[in-house]
């Protein structure tokens, strides 16, 4: 590709790598650091689009008035937009400039958070989180590039791991602004932040464009209907697995979301294996070793979910507030960064799989260390294991992500869309899969556990009546009547066991994904120690096609 702009031929190791994406001049040491700081900047805000939905939501429900049904319709909201929208703004990118992506990714996160700022509605809600969810897929790559300009040669590739690891940083970062900024000033105060950030992002990408990129004719009307076909089908999906975590399973209008997801998904697939040129391209989908890359990262985001569904959920069943949990995602967040840090300094394309064992291991531990847990654990009794857990989670990430890019590009720069489909969709589907189930494994597990505590608080069992009649004497300073008295120790008395059988649930929780990540570092140990012994490289026939593209001499 020889690329001129602006009278200016590019020489060949500046050249873009495909259409859509920006040319790799040779900018001077100050331009770098000036392209790092505002790629780090849109990366956490990227992450920050969804993370602060998340850690407000208990207060937006109570602003809006809103049920947890409702609650979970702004969830969806986000998800649905978010999960598939990079295949779609690929083509976009490369069809129409990257120019014009730049402006409509900037364009809808700035009218998402000015809607919320100025109107106060769930409606308003549910448009504000739709955007959100595109904006934030086009900042992810808007960081990527911005990234990559910070780099020359082989550090490149670290652009990608380290965008995708600071958006990450969203969520417990979240967790620790909202609680201050509600006190401060509510929800409009984190509204204000959500604007501030923005305001912040589109000066500077306006002060330091990035350089220009070429572009390709290559939508037709096929792309929009197969896409809009794809795109219900796994917004039907998202919903089916947010919502049958509120409502139950066995809600019958739950079926009619799976049935029109499945068959959406199915028929925007069957138009895309029967195209001459695909967006995305299920013979590779389909190849053994995208499939285990896909399988591989679903799997530990699943597991994943000890933290964000286990211990968080532990804590808010005990009545841990968000203002005691502060602490708590400190040390989550420290962990996180310490992990980017590591997987970055500990790249290396030549054994791509080693971070996936690691962090195995460590969620296995995590998860062992938290199944003793007991109805008076509290958050800094956690920290070790949620740390070790927050390391792992994102110790692998960049580097799974480094691999399918890898996979994608080496085929040519179309398949970038169909690493997009099973990467994006391993992560968003990965981890609303993994709420959904262990949610659904708590509900059941702490009905079984109370249960079998129930028929053993009866009157007759003198450890029973005297506990009553404990209890009854600490609250003989709210009334003189001795029935009530006793009716309320009662009361007291089963919301204890109540608290028991959950704590007991989450505890089996821990095990049953202890277990299962032992299971898998176990698997993926001995094919990586297999590996080692006869020096395969998974990447090397990759590795080699890329070399001259992405590598280029001087």
């Amino acid at each position: 590709m020889n690329f001129q702009a602006d009278g200016y031929l590019f020489k060949p190791h500046e050249q873009p790598i495909m259409a859509g994406s920006p040319a790799s001049p040779d900018h001077p040491a100050r331009r770098r650091l000036a392209y790092l700081l505002i790629g780090l900047l849109l990366a956490a805000t990227a992450g920050l689009q969804n993370g602060l939905l998340m850690a407000a939501l208990p207060q937006l429900r109570g602003l809006l008035g809103l049920s947890p049904q409702e609650g979970g319709w702004i969830q969806v909201a986000y998800y649905m937009t978010y999960a598939c929208m990079s295949i779609l703004l690929f083509r976009v990118r490369q069809h129409y400039g990257l120019q014009r992506f730049v402006r409509l990714t900037l364009l809808l996160l700035l009218a998402g958070n000015l809607l919320q700022v100025v109107f106060e509605s769930y409606l308003v809600e549910l448009l504000a989180r739709s955007a959100s969810g595109i904006a934030a897929s086009g900042l992810l790559v808007l960081a990527v590039f911005y990234l990559m300009q910070a780099f020359t040669g082989q550090a490149k590739l670290a652009g990608l791991a380290l965008a995708l690891g600071v958006m990450q940083f969203g969520t417990p970062l979240a967790q620790v602004w909202v609680p201050f900024l509600f006190a401060a000033g509510g929800m409009p105060a984190v509204f204000a932040l959500q604007l501030a950030l923005t305001l912040l992002c589109i000066g500077l990408v306006i002060r330091l464009p990035l350089p220009p990129a070429p572009t390709v004719r290559v939508m037709s009307w096929l792309d929009w209907f197969s896409f809009a076909l794809f795109a219900s089908g796994i917004a039907l999906l998202c919903a089916f697995l947010v919502q049958g975590r509120i409502v139950w399973w066995t809600t019958s209008w739950l079926g009619y979301l799976l049935a029109g997801g499945i068959a959406l998904t199915g028929t925007a697939l069957l138009i895309e294996w029967r195209r001459s040129k695909p967006m995305l391209d299920l013979r590779w989908i389909g190849a053994p070793q995208i499939l285990a890359f896909g399988l591989t990262g679903a799997v530990v985001r699943l597991l994943t979910s000890e933290q964000t569904v286990g211990a968080a959920g532990l804590m808010a069943g005990l009545g841990v507030g968000s203002r005691q949990m502060v602490a708590f995602y400190g040390v989550v967040l420290a962990a996180t960064v310490f992990g980017l840090v590591l997987s970055l300094v500990r790249l290396d394309v030549n054994d791509i799989r080693r971070p996936v064992v690691v962090a195995l291991l460590g969620i296995a531990v995590g998860a062992w260390l938290d199944m003793h847990s007991g109805v008076d654990t509290r958050p800094e009794q956690l920290y070790f294991s949620q740390a070790l857990i927050a390391f792992s989670a994102m110790y692998f990430l960049g580097p799974m992500m480094l691999e399918g890019m890898i996979r994608a590009l080496a085929r040519g720069p179309n398949y970038i869309m169909s690493f997009s489909a099973v990467f994006g969709l391993s992560q968003t589907l990965g981890g609303l899969a993994g709420a959904a189930l262990c949610t659904a494994f708590l509900t059941v597990r702490t009905r079984t556990h109370l249960a079998d505590i129930t028929p053993h608080l009866t009157l007759t069992d003198p450890n029973v009546a005297l506990h009553l009649h404990g209890l009854a004497l600490s609250l003989a300073p709210l009334s003189n009547d001795a029935a009530v008295l006793q009716q309320q120790a009662v009361g007291t008395l089963l919301q204890q066991a109540a608290t028991q059988a959950m704590v007991m649930a989450y505890n089996d929780l821990f095990a049953l994904i202890g277990l299962l990540a032992a299971a898998a570092f176990v698997c993926t140990g001995l094919l990586w120690l297999d590996r080692r012994r006869r020096g395969i490289n998974l990447l090397a026939d990759e590795i080699q096609r890329l070399e001259s593209m992405l590598l280029p001499q001087k």
